[in-house]
């Protein structure tokens, strides 16, 4: 998977895998969390205590226990007792935090021979206060006056909540210091908790959260690339599930997707987008338990709280344009005041500022009739927002002549043969007096865009002035009144125009022309989305050979596709379209041939038969023992998703070599480069292959 980012000219883009930290859930395993200032929080492992000692409990305690085992009670599971000591360990490790901050998950740790030390972790923290053993959990909550509102915003995550709703804790200890809440579950000896499904939300509760918004460390959202979603279902059982099946359907009885993590004995739903306010959800599930045949069944709704409120409305891009004649779907954006956004869920009513000019239906299809610049008004919900719409003047058309490809003396058995005789036919293209094609032969700036142009028929030579001074001068003319994006244009040297294209600036000229004013780096991303172009190497940005000259055979390639994909050439807006606009990521990234070794870089084949090859040279780690995790993608319902751990030596150079020890029966999988300091992401189909070169900035 890459990252989008702001790239300078000819400069390929590096795609970075992302880094994550996977929760791993074991009973008596200690496990570290967090959640961030909305509030931040960080759980440690499982734990579970059968004792407890006595002692001076402060109000904010005792209020906190009897908040958390009221939400105990009516999830099922059973009460927390105080205990002095895990207190105490509690809140000296409250007060040690508030005097280093350490960030992300060495929130948990302490550092001997620092002030304030009194353990390394939550269990030698529990052992030091007078706690028989280290079985102790962890999870923090910063930024809260009072305990309970830091349960609060645990209860709002899914591996903090798994932990504070845990059956096999039943003892535990709470600190809390200017705003730093620490809490410590732990446990004396381990008992199974009961095999029916606890389940939060609860069934029957009301004020369920309609949101998550990435708000603990590690962030579960990160393994599916999404900022926020809808407020998490989840769903624990005292013995490990072997497999299982669950729904969300609203008020209504509609479907609601979502995305899902299967943790072993726990299950969470991540629901796509935020759910609506004070309305009824209802989720099922059914699972069948490891060491039983039989599914169990579970039904349970709740009501969601306030929902979130409009904030704005937009479209899906800045400036919209379009020619004299074209409808184009306007896509409505809503804005809310928790940052989500999507499809408005309330009736949207458009009007034209002149319907004389440009045409709004009912469902929001504008239709350009006159040239000239206009706004769209949008309402919904009692709130507004403009739109501004350029229709351009109508463009001067032309059938060019064809010519017969037989007449090419030059063009036979080439590997694009077929898109030259379609750029023949079709007029776009001529041929020199000897009947050469010159298929080889680099295409310039100008020379591409006059193809570009005659693709769709228009008249170039029509905008040039009588004394026309310079071959391209119409195609130019054209350019510039629809803001076609050029290179000699950006960086104000005419002289480039007759200078060989590169691929990169062919990506930006074709957006340009299909409504979009993204830059060089991001209209390579948007050509590879749309499948106007395809990359040399691979189908990512890295990997689409920017600084390559096209060739007219490839230019005759690049049109021809582009034709069949791309219906009419419209032109740019005048304002710089954002990088946020750009449409999804290609959902199946790949590299048509094996790339060179880099510094760092890491190749996925995953092949026809199911077995997987990985391989890969990073030179700043000779020598090393690392970790291959193979993962089953999001979405994939069995009994682990981890499909294999493969132990990766590297050798003098950083480079290694290892292949799957089974075929997967899956036909896509998430490969893992673990190191101790970055995990290396990529997603690879069957049959395909993935790679990413990943550079230091």
């Amino acid at each position: 998977m890459y990252t989008n980012k702001r790239r300078p000219n000819y400069r390929s883009d590096r795609g970075k895998g992302l880094s994550w930290a996977r929760k791993c859930a074991a009973s008596l395993l200690a496990v570290i969390l967090v959640v961030t200032a909305a509030p931040l929080i960080e759980p440690v492992g499982h734990a579970r205590a059968a004792s407890a000692a006595q002692g001076t409990f402060t109000q904010d305690q005792l209020d906190g226990l009897a908040y958390l085992n009221e939400i105990r009670a009516k999830v099922g599971v059973g009460p927390l007792e105080l205990d002095a000591r895990l207190n105490q360990a509690a809140q000296a490790h409250a007060a040690y935090y508030n005097r280093y901050h350490f960030e992300g998950l060495d929130a948990h740790l302490e550092k001997e021979g620092t002030a304030g030390f009194t353990g390394e972790t939550p269990g030698d923290r529990g052992q030091a206060a007078g706690w028989p053993n280290t079985s102790v959990a962890e999870v923090m909550a910063f930024g809260n006056s009072t305990t309970r509102k830091a349960i609060d915003a645990l209860l709002d995550t899914a591996y903090h909540r798994e932990i504070i709703l845990d059956d096999s804790f039943k003892v535990v200890g709470i600190g809390l210091q200017d705003g730093t809440a620490v809490i410590n579950p732990a446990l004396l000896t381990f008992e199974e908790s009961s095999r029916e499904a606890k389940v939060y939300p609860y069934d029957g509760m009301e004020g369920a959260p309609v949101g998550f918004y990435g708000n603990e460390t590690p962030n579960p959202l990160d393994r599916f690339d999404i900022p926020y979603s809808g407020g998490i279902i989840s769903a624990s059982t005292g013995v490990r599930i072997a497999s299982y099946e669950a729904s969300i359907t609203d008020s209504t009885g509609r479907e609601v997707p979502f995305y899902r993590e299967f943790q072993g004995r726990t299950v969470f739903l991540y629901p796509k987008d935020v759910l609506d306010g004070y309305s009824v959800y209802t989720v099922k599930l059914d699972y069948v338990l490891r060491d039983e045949s039989q599914p169990r069944h579970k039904t349970w709704s709740f009501t969601t709280g306030k929902g979130r409120t409009l904030k704005k409305l937009s479209a899906q891009y800045n400036e919209l344009v379009l020619n004299p004649g074209s409808k184009l779907p306007l896509q409505v954006i809503a804005t809310y005041n928790d940052r989500s956004f999507g499809t408005p869920k309330t009736p949207v009513t458009y009007s034209s500022s002149s319907p004389a000019g440009l045409k709004v239906s009912a469902d929001g299809t504008l239709e350009g009739i006159k040239a000239g610049s206009y706004k769209v008004t949008l309402s919904a919900g009692g709130v507004k927002g403009t739109v501004p719409v350029r229709v351009f003047s109508r463009l001067k058309s032309k059938s060019y002549p064809a010519i017969q490809p037989t007449a090419a003396q030059d063009t036979a058995g080439h590997a694009d043969q077929k898109a030259i005789e379609w750029a023949l036919r079709s007029g776009i293209v001529s041929l020199d007096a000897g009947g050469r094609f010159h298929p080889d032969e680099f295409v310039s700036e100008a020379q591409f865009l006059t193809m570009l142009l005659r693709t769709y028929n228009i008249d170039d030579q029509a905008y040039a002035s009588k004394k026309e001074k310079y071959s391209a001068e119409g195609a130019y003319q054209v350019a510039a009144e629809r803001n076609l994006l050029l290179f000699s244009k950006e960086s104000g040297q005419k002289s480039l125009r007759d200078k060989p294209i590169n691929r990169y600036h062919a990506a930006g000229l074709i957006a340009s022309a299909d409504g979009v004013n993204f830059e060089f780096a991001y209209a390579v991303d948007y050509v590879l989305i749309h499948q106007y172009m395809r990359g040399t190497e691979g189908n990512q940005n890295w990997t689409f050979g920017s600084k390559e000259f096209i060739t007219r055979a490839q230019a005759a390639e690049i049109l021809m596709n582009l034709k069949s994909k791309m219906p009419q050439l419209v032109g740019a807006p005048v304002s710089i379209t954002s990088e946020e606009k750009l449409p999804k990521n290609l959902s199946s990234p790949e590299v048509y041939e094996k790339p060179q070794l880099g510094n760092q870089t890491l190749i996925a084949d995953f092949h026809a038969d199911g077995t997987l090859q990985v391989e890969g040279q990073f030179t700043n780690r000779p020598n090393q023992r690392l970790e291959i995790q193979v993962d089953r993608p999001e979405g994939e319902i069995e009994e682990d998703e981890i499909l294999e751990q493969i132990p990766v030596q590297t050798d003098s150079s950083g480079r290694f070599s290892v292949t799957s020890s089974k075929a997967y029966p899956i036909d896509r999988v998430n490969v893992f480069l673990r190191t101790e300091e970055m995990t290396y992401y990529l997603d690879v189909q069957k049959g395909k292959m993935n790679a990413m070169d990943y550079e230091e900035d």
